[in-house]
């Protein structure tokens, strides 16, 4: 998804485009030989092990992809005196801190789950490798070309009920808005450092649910009786593998602020066919 939209608003700048079939950023190797044949003076690395539940069955996977392959690219990066993008998470913290969290802030406890273990030893091996780095923390993405939320509601939305947690808290982001931004923290050459890029106002997982419900029905011009009843449940009720944080939200203090999530939202679901 983050990929997708990098590459469209990178597009002005003929950008290499690599998936993991013509790159695998494992490969410490295949990384300094790409790196040494383009002379990169910007890297971007969108890829990552995204799957919180399968990260807990595939430990070893999430912290290849997420954590030393990070170091691989800020090692070949930092060699070639080149700039690192790099995206991490709210999973990062065990959301104790209702207030959200600052680009300041150091997670003080083992994140709650193996992908959030993953995506920080991802943020310690760019810190240490190099010094000429944006790590941007971003949370709950959406958008076109992936799996996620917001496409998962509207396809469970012809169920008379929809059950969601309403226990857990952050920013939804639309991956276009991220991108635009990451463009301008490049371009005007903010200082190096940690960037906390959301859509703005924390919501929960119910009420996320409730919104897009909510617009989705009045694009698809429902009658009042297709609407699914939204029910919220708590973490308790719906248990899963991976424990999620209560309190993620991200608090944006270094950059300008993002649109609210409710008005990215609706320009989402306006895009779709």
């Amino acid at each position: 998804m983050l990929g997708f939209d990098l590459a469209k608003v990178f597009d002005v700048y003929s950008p290499y485009l690599y998936d993991r079939d013509q790159l695998d950023i494992t490969d410490k190797d295949a990384v300094f030989d790409v790196f040494e044949q383009i002379e990169p003076d910007i890297v971007i690395n969108a890829a990552a092990y995204t799957d919180v539940e399968g990260a807990e069955d595939n430990k070893d996977t999430a912290m290849l992809i997420n954590g030393e392959a990070v170091g691989n690219l800020a090692e070949a990066a930092c060699a070639r005196g080149a700039v690192l993008v790099h995206y991490s998470t709210d999973y990062v913290f065990a959301g104790d801190k209702e207030e959200g969290y600052s680009e300041d802030d150091r997670p003080t406890r083992e994140p709650l789950n193996v992908y959030g273990a993953s995506k920080l030893l991802g943020e310690q091996l760019l810190q240490e490798g190099m010094k000429n780095f944006y790590l941007i923390r971003t949370s709950w993405l959406y958008g076109q070309n992936g799996k996620n939320f917001v496409e998962t509601i509207i396809r469970i939305s012809e169920n008379p009920e929809i059950k969601i947690k309403n226990d857990e808290h952050g920013k939804p982001t639309y991956t276009k808005d991220l991108a635009q931004a990451t463009r301008i923290l490049v371009e005007e050459q903010l200082p190096f450092g940690i960037y906390h890029l959301v859509n703005e106002n924390p919501t929960t997982w119910y009420d996320f649910a409730k919104k897009i419900v909510e617009l989705w029905g009045q694009k698809q011009n429902w009658a009042k009786g297709d609407y699914p009843k939204v029910i919220p449940i708590t973490s308790a009720d719906y248990p899963t593998k991976a424990e999620r944080p209560k309190y993620s939200s991200l608090n944006n203090t270094k950059f300008v602020q993002l649109r609210p999530w409710p008005e990215a939202l609706e320009e989402y679901l306006n895009s779709r066919s």
